[in-house]
Formats: structure tokens, sequence, C-alpha cells
């Protein structure tokens, strides 16, 4: 048995190289199954795969570039709409109310952050002042500025009457203690 299909193993190969099939006729046979139609060599293949690859990096390059443009551009509208805000603020303008405790602290609260609604200032104006929709009197001596470009948005505005008992010397220490805060920036007057 083993020597019957080790004879048609030998006689399929001889078919085989005597028939004239060889590596050379497939390749032909195929050339002409595609009708014509040219085969890719390997350096062309090489070129494409190459430009797909600098096509990626291009485009990576344009995409990281438009995201640094994109956060640059945003970090500038942001610090443009601060600026306007620190403006509007010295003006007076734009405030949604103030709780006015001159009288006890010589302090008054303006409200500028979309937080505070009307509740929640009269809330925290509630046991500390007399609340208005109106801003702060405008003899200020200077105020800090919390929470700027937040919900919580507020400034403290400090005067020299009243009764808090502040001083153009305690003045020079709150505005120390409010630069010294992250969150807050000091203004000097309306």
């Amino acid at each position: 048995m083993k020597k019957t299909i080790v004879l048609i193993g030998v006689l399929f190969a001889v078919t085989f190289i005597f028939t004239g099939c060889t590596k050379t006729d497939v390749e032909n046979d195929l050339e002409q199954s595609r009708e014509g139609e040219e085969l890719m060599t390997q350096d062309e293949a090489d070129v494409l795969h190459q430009e797909d690859q600098e096509f990626q990096e291009d485009y990576m390059r344009e995409l990281a570039d438009a995201t640094e443009e994109k956060h640059l551009d945003e970090s500038i509208a942001l610090i443009d709409e601060l600026e306007d805000g620190y403006a509007k603020k010295k003006e007076g303008g734009h405030a949604k109310g103030s709780c006015d405790a001159i009288a006890e602290s010589s302090t008054c609260m303006e409200y500028y952050g979309s937080f505070w609604n009307e509740a929640e200032m009269k809330l925290h104006c509630s046991d500390s002042g007399t609340f208005s929709f109106d801003g702060c009197p405008s003899d200020m001596s200077g105020g800090c500025n919390t929470g700027t470009g937040t919900s919580a948005d507020m400034v403290a505005w400090m005067y020299t009457r009243g009764g808090g008992g502040i001083t153009v010397e305690s003045l020079k220490y709150a505005k120390m203690a409010c630069d010294a805060t992250m969150a807050s920036q000091w203004i000097m007057t309306k």
C-alpha cells in the first residue's frame, strides 16, 4: 500500500513537471485572468504605503494644530470675557443684586455669577445686611472679587465709613489677603 501511494505521488509530480506547469506559467495565467489589468509592483506598493504614512502624519499634525488653535481661541475669549467683566464691575455694571452691610460692618456685597438668583442672594444677605437689586454705593475704598468668571462670582466692597472700623491701613491687609487667594482679585473702585 505504501508503495502504491509513493508511486502515485511520483507519477503526479512527473506529470506536473512534463506538462510544463511552472511558477512562471501560474503568474502568466494570473495576469491573463485580470484581463489586461496591471499588477502592482513591490516598489509601487512601498510608495503607496509611504504616501499613506505621510498622509497620516500630516493629518495628525493638522489635528494637533487645530486643537491647539481652538484652545488658544477659547483662552483668548475667556480672558476677554474676564477683562470685560472686571471693567463692568469697576463701573458698577451688571450686578444682579447687592447686600448692604455698611452700617454694621463697612462692607457691601455685589452678586454677578449665574448661581446668584433672587432666592440665593436674599438667603446670603438675610443675616448680614439689606438686600437690593441695585449695586452697592460707589464710594467704596476697594473690594475683593471672588469666583471671577465662575457661577459664584461676587465682589465684597469695603468702605472706610460705617460700623466696621475699616481704615486705610486695614485696607492694605485686606488687599494682601484677597490677592493671596488664587480665586480672588482686588478691585480698587467702581
